[in-house]
């Protein structure tokens, strides 16, 4: 068995990590839980339902449990315990540790893109959103974007906490995303596009000054608005695990900000 223990970020990268061990635990046929998925289980049919394990006081208990195998340097066949350093990478795969009776792991960059390749459809149906979400969804697109002939572009703006983020090296202003959103209406002027904006705080774009423009925003709520991009045809923002989710879920094409100055082209659009 292997139990995730920690939380090392928000929503977009807790679903990599689960998404990885997930693929490793069908691939050996190993029982897996999450108790560190508890913020965000209701959000999903397959984690919704109440159990201790899915608890905030269970995941408190492994956390800690995790810190004193690892201090006390137990290492045995039957417990173990494996934790990462931010930036440190470890193929699941090749990690020993895992193969003991009972595994805590804590850490981000746990790995393993083949299994998770391989088992793509199996991580999408697990982290298909409850009923209630599917037919919020369902209800926004069919009020926002019934005119199928549409290309939907969502952008991610992404401000707040990157301010701080790697320096702010991807903190852009709003006028540097309108500046985007133009080029992109612009390459799909003859597709008719129409941008989906998420965001993490509130914003304002002033549409009267770009009537040319057909702007929605996304409900606002942390799903809702990452599986709305999901279902766009093409997706553009910072570098983010929250945009590369909704990438990897919806097999909708992303385009991710690295440098303003470049000019966007179509092939730089690619799958997560």
């Amino acid at each position: 068995m292997i139990i995730i223990s920690n939380r090392p970020g928000q929503l977009g990268n807790l679903l990599f990590i689960y998404a990885h061990f997930l693929a490793y635990s069908l691939e050996n046929n190993i029982t897996l839980l999450n108790p560190a998925f508890y913020q965000y289980r209701s959000y999903f049919s397959t984690t919704s339902a109440f159990s201790f394990s899915r608890t905030r006081v269970f995941y408190t208990f492994c956390y800690l449990c995790t810190r004193i195998l690892i201090k006390l340097k137990i290492k045995t066949k039957f417990i173990n315990a494996i934790a990462l350093d931010w930036g440190e990478t470890v193929d699941l795969k090749k990690a020993p540790e895992l193969k003991s009776d009972l595994c805590f792991a804590q850490g981000w960059l746990f790995r393993s893109d083949d299994l998770v390749n391989k088992y793509k459809e199996n991580i999408k149906v697990f982290f298909k959103p409850t009923k209630y979400y599917k037919n919020e969804l369902s209800l926004f697109f069919k009020q926002k974007f019934s005119n199928s002939n549409e290309t939907k572009i969502a952008v991610h703006i992404r401000q707040g906490d990157y301010k701080n983020f790697e320096n702010g090296k991807y903190y852009y202003s709003i006028d540097d995303y309108l500046n985007i959103i133009k080029n992109l209406a612009f390459i799909f002027k003859d597709k008719h596009p129409h941008f989906l904006i998420c965001h993490n705080e509130k914003i304002t774009l002033n549409e009267k000054e770009n009537p040319d423009l057909k702007i929605t925003f996304a409900p606002g709520h942390e799903l809702l608005d990452m599986y709305c991009m999901a279902t766009c045809d093409y997706i553009v923002g910072p570098p983010s695990t929250y945009s590369m989710w909704a990438s990897f879920y919806g097999n909708a094409p992303l385009y991710m900000i690295k440098d303003l100055k470049k000019e966007i082209n179509l092939d730089d659009f690619k799958i997560v």
